[in-house]
């Protein structure tokens, strides 16, 4: 069965907020997917993906996740 993926999070530089999310995430139970890229200047953007049929959740657990911070 295929997996429709959606964009929740991007990031640029360094992955550590990419990646703390990425972690926030999978204890809450939500399958997530971290995929970087090179951008034309050099430096990296990190897109963090959840399957279409969690986004809701992800996206409140994300919010919860950066008003903490």
């Amino acid at each position: 069965m295929w997996t429709k993926w959606v964009t929740i999070h991007e990031s640029y530089g360094l992955p550590r907020v990419a990646s703390e999310c990425r972690r926030y995430l999978e204890i809450k139970g939500i399958r997530v997917r971290l995929l970087s890229r090179e951008t034309k200047k050099g430096g990296y953007v990190y897109t963090l993906q959840v399957p279409s049929s969690q986004v809701a959740e992800a996206r409140q657990w994300l919010r919860e996740f950066k008003s903490t911070l």
